[in-house]
């Protein structure tokens, strides 16, 4: 299986947090595994690793779409106006409970966005999400 340096969870659901995190090491898929439980925190995490740089920056990103106060639309818009988007060859997934179209309309304005993952993450959906991922670093000859 394709196998990233760095894959960070941004998701308010502790349950779902742990089953992602065995999920990805049983699937052995990252070097690290980072959560993070809020869009604040996230935004800060990112920030922290671009200023230290003694932690590699996220190759993926698996986000939650409903979390309280700030949603993964919101942490889109946050993580775009800071300028990660252009300073990082991140790919971002989208955790969600529910097959709503209109999150997938939405998701359409971020081109950091491949694919959406229903919870639980499961090693199908996982690998799904690893073959965008390697098929758009591929097409956009990224490394």
């Amino acid at each position: 299986m394709y196998k990233l340096q760095h894959i960070l969870i941004i998701d308010d659901d502790q349950i779902n947090n742990l089953f992602s995190q065995i999920i990805l090491e049983d699937a052995d898929v990252s070097d690290l595994i980072s959560v993070c439980h809020s869009v604040p925190e996230a935004l800060e995490f990112l920030h922290s690793i671009e200023v230290t740089k003694d932690t590699a920056f996220p190759d993926l990103i698996l986000l939650d779409i409903n979390m309280p106060s700030l949603d993964g639309f919101d942490f889109l818009d946050r993580y775009h106006a800071l300028g990660f988007a252009q300073r990082h060859d991140t790919f971002i997934s989208m955790f969600t409970s529910s097959e709503e179209e209109m999150h997938k309309q939405r998701a359409r304005n971020y081109d950091v966005v491949v694919g959406f993952i229903a919870k639980p993450l499961s090693i199908p959906s996982l690998s799904n999400i690893l073959a965008l991922h390697s098929h758009t670093r591929t097409e956009n000859n990224l490394p």
